[in-house]
């Protein structure tokens, strides 16, 4: 694998940071600030593109129902639906993780009932993804949505969270019992869901020659909600 000078360009929360970082750790590809990069990566969040796209590129944007897609020609769009992040204003990525967290906090009552059913994506997971873009030897026109293959319900990531904040804060305390000791399953609501999930398959047969698994996420809901209470916590 040949290493490529990579561009990171706008904000998006904590990814763009992660996404450099990652990039600086392999020693693989190179951050530049160079608008002749071999590949640019753009994060953006506005409705109405307002910057000339250079070269190949990568463009990655929060998912909205009423999304009006770019369609720049040797240019990736990804809409980033329902990304598992702590985002207190609902941009990047929704806002229930920061809101449960905040009812768990003030020992508050929350009604779980107005949250839709998530496809939650690891924020590990599209990091991974957009590294697995940057190897393609040349970047196609495509746009897709990215999001995780299951669906969840908030009564059952809301469980998991309170499990693993009443642990946090009794190991904190010094007041871990057996209940904090115990391994527990992940909570599953067993109930028919009429959802469809988005299509996924564009994305998946594009990566799949490349990391030979495809779009498949594997970083445990468990391991990234902790990680969200651990950010909060620092």
């Amino acid at each position: 694998m040949s290493g490529k000078l990579v561009r990171v360009v706008g904000n998006s929360n904590i990814l763009s940071d992660l996404l450099q970082d990652r990039i600086k750790d392999r020693m693989i590809h190179s951050i530049t600030n160079n608008e002749n990069a071999e590949i640019t990566i753009y994060f953006i969040f506005e409705e109405n593109l307002e910057r000339k796209i250079i070269g190949p590129s990568i463009i990655i944007r929060p998912w909205k129902k009423d999304i009006v897609h770019y369609n720049i020609e040797n240019c990736i769009e990804l809409h980033l639906k329902d990304t598992l992040i702590i985002d207190s204003e609902g941009i990047w990525g929704p806002s229930d993780i920061f809101e449960w967290i905040s009812a768990l906090n003030s020992n508050s009552k929350i009604d779980l009932d107005k949250y839709p059913l998530r496809y939650w994506t690891p924020i590990k997971d599209i990091i991974s993804l957009i590294e697995t873009l940057i190897e393609l030897p040349e970047i196609p026109t495509l746009v897709s949505d990215v999001c995780g293959r299951r669906s969840w319900f908030a009564n059952d990531v809301f469980l998991e969270l309170k499990m693993l904040w009443r642990r946090i804060n009794n190991v904190k305390n010094n007041k871990i019992d057996w209940e904090d000791l115990e391994v527990k399953s992940l909570p599953i609501t067993n109930i028919k869901i009429n959802s469809k999930p988005p299509n996924l398959s564009k994305l998946h047969n594009l990566i799949k020659p490349i990391n030979e698994k495809g779009w498949v996420p594997n970083t445990p809901l468990r391991i990234c909600l902790m990680e969200c209470l651990e950010e909060i916590i620092e």
